[in-house]
């Protein structure tokens, strides 16, 4: 908490992401509640996933030189302006009564937010020492937490009692305070900017190569995509076992939210206090978090009743809140800071790429094959990915440590 209370920048960037992050959870269950509610089919709720993501995957790739090359402070600004506008818009499925809205209007949120999510890691490094970067990637993901917890069991009352246009309209409120928090940020890009100078289309090639050449980057895009490929069913899962399952309804989808957020809280607490502090563990641990991720989410997949569930999902997103932070940290701290936006748009659209498979193939494996054979096949996946972080966990170590030394050293 200290970074918080002595570093201004990163405090303002702290509470615009959880504000906004507040908001999304208000329409992560009000979407889901409108959708299961109009269409009753899981499927569906896989294709709206889908199309709030897929924008993520066309424009991703292309996004990079431009979240490296343009200051940030204005893309973060202007992104957050126009997702209020595409948020607040989703309230017209809800109007009048019609599932082509939530598909339109999802993909146009995803689209705007393209920039954000690269741009915000890439500056994180402008703000915060190397030393302090574990701790501040630590702090985004206890926000996250708590913000889930506070937003998905205040979201799940609001849709079920006041609304789900009330829940829509609190989401675009979130990014306007988020954008008022940005502008009171102010970092120094002049260096990161005038490395800048390629030509687009040789920029573009920039970022490629460093995933291509760079072996922790490379391992963990590749790590990001095989778990894209399975994990998109987690997030059709929750309100399918909210809803359908355990026969809860909006409210039901609100308290697996809460759950899922605190134990992203607690493994976010358990690489401060710990694994963060420490290259070699935190390298480690992230292999380690992969494969009791796959067990519990196995385990969670084969129970109806919801305590013991409600366990498993507790203990697999507790090992989901230590593989989060160390992803980025692990990012930031192997690549140059000049070709951090492209990285981040890279991972991020290849893992959302292979996400868009997950959501449409999943939908559709839970309506065939049910939700116990889908939950084993995701876990497998999980686990094949962090046996293959383990396999190389020396020479992965290593890179760490001399892109470190380099670092230090300029």
């Amino acid at each position: 908490m200290e970074l918080l209370r002595n570093n201004r920048n990163y405090r303002n960037l702290w509470l615009a992401s959880v504000g906004s992050q507040f908001g999304n959870w208000f329409n992560e269950v009000a979407l889901a509640q409108v959708t299961l509610a109009l269409t009753h089919s899981a499927a569906a709720m896989g294709l709206v996933l889908l199309c709030s993501s897929l924008p993520v995957v066309v424009l991703g790739p292309f996004a990079g030189p431009f979240v490296d090359h343009f200051p940030k402070k204005p893309v973060l600004f202007v992104t957050d302006l126009i997702r209020a506008v595409f948020a607040f818009s989703l309230s017209l499925s809800v109007l009048m009564h019609q599932t082509w809205i939530l598909y339109v209007a999802s993909a146009l949120l995803g689209a705007s937010g393209v920039l954000f999510g690269p741009a915000r890691n890439a500056v994180i490094p402008h703000v915060v020492t190397d030393d302090e970067l574990a701790t501040a990637n630590g702090l985004d993901s206890q926000g996250s937490g708590l913000i889930q917890i506070a937003g998905s069991a205040i979201g799940g009352i609001v849709s079920a009692t006041v609304g789900p246009i009330f829940c829509f309209a609190i989401n675009a409120a979130s990014y306007l305070w988020s954008a008022w928090h940005i502008l009171r940020c102010h970092w120094d890009e002049v260096e990161a900017i005038g490395r800048t100078s390629l030509q687009y289309f040789q920029s573009l090639k920039a970022g490629f190569q460093e995933a291509l050449h760079n072996r922790v980057v490379r391992s963990i895009i590749i790590i990001g995509m095989s778990w894209g490929l399975a994990g998109g069913g987690y997030y059709i899962l929750i309100p399918v076992l909210g809803q359908q399952v355990y026969h809860m309804g909006g409210l039901g989808i609100g308290i697996l939210y809460v759950i899922d957020g605190i134990g992203v809280l607690i493994g976010a607490f358990v690489v401060n206090q710990y694994a963060g502090k420490n290259r070699h563990r935190a390298t480690l641990w992230y292999g380690v978090a992969y494969i009791t991720q796959a067990l519990f989410f196995g385990a969670m997949a084969q129970f109806t009743v919801f305590a013991w569930g409600a366990l498993m999902l507790l203990l697999m997103r507790i090992s989901s809140g230590i593989i989060i932070p160390l992803d980025t940290y692990m990012l930031q701290i192997s690549t140059d800071k000049s070709v951090q936006g492209r990285v981040f748009s890279l991972h991020g659209s290849t893992y959302g790429g292979v996400m868009q498979l997950s959501f449409a193939i999943m939908g559709l494996a839970l309506s065939k094959f049910g939700i116990p054979i889908v939950g084993i096949a995701i876990g497998v996946m999980s686990l094949l990915c962090g046996v293959s972080w383990l396999g190389q966990f020396k020479t992965l170590y290593d890179r760490i440590q001399k892109n470190v030394r380099v670092g230090d050293w300029l």
